[in-house]
């Protein structure tokens, strides 16, 4: 089986999609991929806070910091397979907050 690049499994279009942190608790992962595609870095490490819901489902958001120039950006995304491969492909550490409540069940 031949390996697929990151990139070959994001779907690139030239629709652009927005984002404000004041309309819109968290971006979605095509988001941060235009972002990143955009010219912005991400910086090392991420920061994934978990959620509880109800007790027994859980939510992890992953909050990336961005850089570009001068300009920086603090992003909240929703854990995905594809988060997972942006972590692996940029060689970012994940820093857990809040295991103690995650913990619980």
């Amino acid at each position: 089986m031949s390996s697929v690049s990151f990139e070959t499994r994001i779907p690139i279009d030239d629709k652009y999609r927005h984002w404000s942190p004041q309309s819109q608790t968290y971006a979605s992962t095509d988001i941060l991929i235009q972002y990143l595609a955009a010219g912005w870095k991400v910086e090392n490490p991420a920061i994934v806070e978990t959620y509880l819901c109800a007790g027994v489902r859980r939510s992890d958001i992953y909050h990336f910091n961005l850089k570009r120039e001068d300009e920086s950006l603090e992003m909240p995304v929703l854990a995905s397979p594809m988060i997972n491969r942006l972590i692996e492909k940029y060689g970012l550490t994940v820093l857990r907050v809040n295991t103690d409540r995650a913990d619980e069940h």
